[in-house]
């Protein structure tokens, strides 16, 4: 089947080399499926793309067609698919977000979607995305944008919202952040493993988990492993690729005090209270030592040094596939085997706390007639008031982003759960339109 797909920030060192992974060990593509790999830059995108060709010539049988552009319109002309991977700014403006916080006296932990951190960059990606979006209307009208990129709720939903893009988000947070906590109710897969999950990326609950048809939850409890992590005797950690060390603990006292476990690890989850993160007394008594500008940095540096190595040693490393799987949702779009997984995809109605097109992370059906969200379980009440306060703040930043209103920004900040003074806070809108002004398009 002939298919065209483009990737912008098809120069990620993040990104570009595992999502390229999935489409080469996937029978269903050949060659004629052109993968087509565009960014602003040079160095980056010729790396990436001698790296992927080192597999694809290694692997003949299975291989894409590969193309690399530094043309926005020549990789989005007649695409079927748009996969977006940026980091619109590169490292200094992500780091810069931290920066603007701390200088206000305020902390995130990730930045993503919450706190100063979190807006500034909602701030500076959506325009970009919007931009992104309606050339795709004129270039390739009928393309669905696959979306990688945080804030993923804000992005997602402002391409829908503003140009009126099918869109769907992709984040690996939830099964492999399930995935750590397996062997503390006896799984070593996920063969008998089955949960529910509702909310929005990085702010979404486990309402349910079974083993066997047993509450894999409850046989946590059983374990006193909550006793374990207020006693700061917990000590699960995980060593995500991109996102460095993910610790276990405020995790469990969060499913203790909200009565439901959150679906991602504490550098992500604390990232919605005050009270694990808002003060160093507060890092230090949670043991929240995650770093941003310097674990960031390091991270960036690592996955740049894991490809550009490679091509100057020669040995390159066994191949990798991807965790999230871009070439399934294709496939089962165009024919292929069904896919089935948690996604973040329009609200119609599977999350019915949340107002409908919100972007929600739920399980999602794909298949040849189309995506089909499933229902997901009711959220309890203490979950309900964070989902809905983050998913509300999260459309207020879009939206301040893209009417590029002040007044917005610093209503929503005002109310974020990381920005607790009110004397501050219209300095922290300035700094953050005044800095990221420099990149937004015409």
């Amino acid at each position: 089947m002939k298919l065209k797909i483009a990737m912008v920030g098809g120069g990620s060192y993040s990104w570009t080399y595992g999502l390229y992974s999935t489409f080469l060990g996937n029978p269903f593509y050949d060659r004629q499926t052109e993968l087509c790999l565009y960014d602003i830059n040079e160095k980056a995108l010729n790396d990436t793309f001698a790296f992927c060709s080192y597999y694809n010539n290694m692997y003949p049988d299975q291989a894409i067609t590969l193309k690399k552009t530094m043309n926005e319109d020549e990789a989005l002309e007649g695409a079927d698919f748009v996969v977006v991977a940026i980091s619109h700014g590169g490292l200094d403006a992500e780091l810069e977000d931290h920066y603007i916080a701390r200088r206000h006296g305020f902390y995130n932990v990730k930045g993503s979607e919450s706190g100063i951190a979190g807006a500034s960059r909602t701030v500076r990606h959506v325009p970009e995305f919007v931009r992104i979006a309606l050339k795709m209307k004129r270039l390739c009208p009928n393309a669905m944008m696959l979306n990688v990129t945080n804030p993923l709720t804000a992005l997602t939903r402002a391409v829908q919202k503003y140009a009126d893009v099918h869109a769907v988000g992709f984040c690996h947070g939830i099964r492999n952040h399930l995935e750590i906590l397996l062997p503390y109710f006896g799984a070593d897969s996920f063969e008998h493993v089955s949960f529910s999950v509702s909310g929005v990326d990085h702010c979404s609950f486990l309402t349910d988990v079974k083993f066997y048809g047993e509450d894999a939850l409850e046989i946590m409890r059983s374990k006193r492993m909550i006793e374990a992590a207020w006693a700061g005797k917990s000590n699960i950690t995980f060593d995500d690729p991109f996102a460095g060390r993910e610790n276990e603990r405020i995790r469990f006292i969060l499913w203790d005090i909200l009565g439901c476990m959150p679906g991602l690890s504490d550098e992500h989850c604390a990232e919605f209270y005050y009270q694990t993160t808002g003060t160093q007394v507060n890092r230090d008594l949670f043991g929240m030592h995650y770093d941003r500008i310097k674990d960031r940095t390091a991270t960036v540096e690592k996955l740049r040094d894991d490809i550009v190595k490679p091509l100057e040693s020669g040995k390159m490393p066994p191949l990798r596939i991807s965790q999230e799987h871009p070439d399934r949702v294709i496939e089962a779009l165009k024919g292929g085997r069904q896919f089935y997984d948690v996604m973040n995809y329009r609200n119609y109605g599977q999350t019915r706390e949340l107002p409908l097109d919100t972007v929600v992370e739920t399980f999602v059906t794909f298949d040849a007639t189309g995506v089909h969200p499933a229902i997901a379980n009711p959220l309890p009440g203490a979950a309900r008031l964070v989902v809905q306060a983050t998913a509300l703040r999260e459309e207020m930043f879009m939206e301040a982003a893209m009417e590029w209103d002040a007044d917005k920004l610093t209503s929503a900040l005002c109310q974020d759960p990381l920005v607790q003074d009110f004397t501050r806070i219209r300095d922290v809108t300035k700094d953050i339109m005044d800095y990221n002004r420099q990149f937004i398009k015409a």
